[in-house]
């Protein structure tokens, strides 16, 4: 798995990189350690007013900005090669989100990592508005670490061989059975648990007179899918003998799955999401933007991978 780490040196990017540390990623994942030194906000023509000695002052910041961001790379590179990861690091100049969508064209990354404020407000995102934009447009997964909201502390306490509690918002679309088959995949530490929960509308969310006539089916289709459920049981036994499955009605699909997630007490929520470059079109409608935005655990977003073209 190639892995693009965005960071700004904030305490965020501090909590992603020691959640990245003791994760149990792929065993042949490399890592690219990406920040980018923002350009200073000035009109054309404020850059035309300044004086020698602006110009000077404003070529020192740049240069110190640079300089701090070569410091962070060099402290994070020598963190990860310390912890045995592969990689190398890339400073860039410019639009944050741009150089980070184009990083991850550039190095063919399978996931983009970046850290998140713990408090449920996607203003509060790590580097402003970025990690949201991210999550809307890149090429492949995106994984936002996010500190617990009330402690400000990770989910995870920092340790080798941790276990973890996964929850995997679940339906039975293509891009689900991509999460499903990456969930299995990862090497967890053998205490670790997977919670598959699927969310259904509530019936009584219609009309009286329609109730009537769908009832059967509505019963039919939560019989299909609690089937289903317990097939996905048996593709992750391999990777956790600690799988369950939940069924759950709700008239707020996403609020229910951030619900769920907190009463379980989840460290990380994995969902899909659609190759469609739009927030909107995430797998369950906007449900993975949502928890994105609003939950107070880590969010796994997972996407076929776009082809560099």
């Amino acid at each position: 798995m190639n892995i693009l780490f965005a960071t700004d040196g904030s305490e965020f990017s501090e909590t992603a990189l020691e959640f990245m540390l003791r994760f149990p990623f792929p065993r042949d994942s490399k890592m690219t350690v990406l920040t980018v030194v923002a350009d200073i906000p000035m009109l054309p023509a404020e850059l035309e007013a300044l004086d020698d000695t602006q110009n000077a002052e404003l070529e020192e910041a740049n240069r110190q900005l640079r300089d701090d961001a070569k410091e962070l790379l060099f402290r994070v590179g020598n963190r990860l090669r310390d912890d045995g990861w592969p990689g190398e690091t890339m400073l860039r100049n410019g639009n944050p989100i741009k150089e980070i969508l184009q990083g991850a064209q550039e190095r063919d990354a399978d996931l983009v990592v970046l850290g998140s404020h713990g408090t449920g407000m996607a203003e509060r995102f790590l580097l402003g508005s970025v990690s949201d934009r991210v999550l809307e447009s890149a090429p492949c997964s995106v994984l936002i670490v996010r500190k617990c909201a009330d402690t400000a502390e990770p989910a995870i306490e920092p340790g080798t061989n941790a276990a973890y509690r996964i929850m995997l918002a679940y339906d039975n679309s293509d891009v689900v059975q991509d999460a499903l088959n990456l969930c299995a995949s990862l090497p967890l530490e053998e205490h670790s648990e997977i919670r598959v929960v699927n969310v259904m509308p509530l019936i009584t969310a219609y009309r009286q007179d329609v109730r009537q006539h769908i009832n059967s089916i509505w019963l039919q289709k939560k019989q299909i899918m609690q089937a289903e459920l317990e097939k996905a049981v048996k593709s992750l036994k391999w990777a956790t003998p600690n799988v369950t499955t939940e069924l759950r009605e709700a008239e707020n699909v996403s609020d229910e799955i951030l619900v769920a997630a907190e009463q379980a007490g989840s460290d990380l929520i994995m969902v899909g999401c659609t190759d469609k470059g739009v927030v909107k079109r995430f797998l369950l409608g906007s449900i993975s933007q949502r928890m994105a935005r609003y939950s107070k655990c880590t969010v796994w977003a997972v996407r076929k991978k776009r082809n560099n073209t």
